[in-house]
């Protein structure tokens, strides 16, 4: 008894959006058709809109969140070298070191199949996207890092040069007493 329930149910769906169809037709003018595709427009067009102004926003929100995590990142790096400890302004340079040197080493093993077992080999090569990620990680943060240090520098000096060039203008533009 239930496929009779299925069948007349989907000869029911068929039957009532034809008979809407031809109701719709019979009774909506063109010109209320032509209407309605214009609010349909209107609403699809301003959805549009709003979803393009959300994106900006979000990109924008993104973009301060980023440059906050930089300035965080960098007022850490600079406590630390501001620390007395020989560790805590080394450890950028020793992690680089030492991650180059495990890297270069386990490599050589990749490459050269020096007495390592299929096993091992196969292990080993299961680490290879680990271990990339991780050196594109340190030599970006290192090499990334320096580069933002050596550019606050830069700016911090361009900074102070048109302070004193804006004090001598404006001396100069005094006139004399006397």
């Amino acid at each position: 008894m239930a496929w009779y329930s299925k069948i007349f149910s989907a000869v029911g769906v068929d039957l009532a959006s034809t008979v809407g169809k031809v109701i719709d037709e019979l009774v909506t003018s063109d010109e209320e058709m032509a209407l309605t595709k214009n609010q349909k427009l209107k609403i699809q067009t301003a959805y549009e809109v709003r979803m393009r102004e959300l994106l900006v926003k979000l990109d924008n929100q993104q973009a301060k969140h980023e440059e906050n995590l930089e300035s965080e990142l960098t007022g850490r790096l600079k406590l630390d070298m501001k620390s007395d400890s020989w560790l805590s302004k080394n450890v950028r340079p020793m992690a680089l070191i030492f991650m180059t040197i495990t890297v270069s080493i386990l490599a050589f093993f990749t490459v050269f199949d020096s007495a390592l077992t299929e096993i091992q080999l196969k292990s080993l090569k299961e680490w290879i996207p680990f271990f990339s990620t991780l050196m594109m990680v340190i030599y970006g943060f290192y090499f990334g890092s320096r580069g933002i240090e050596k550019v606050q520098k830069i700016r911090a000096a361009g900074i102070t040069e048109r302070e004193k060039a804006k004090k001598q203008t404006s001396s100069i533009d005094q006139e004399p007493k006397g």
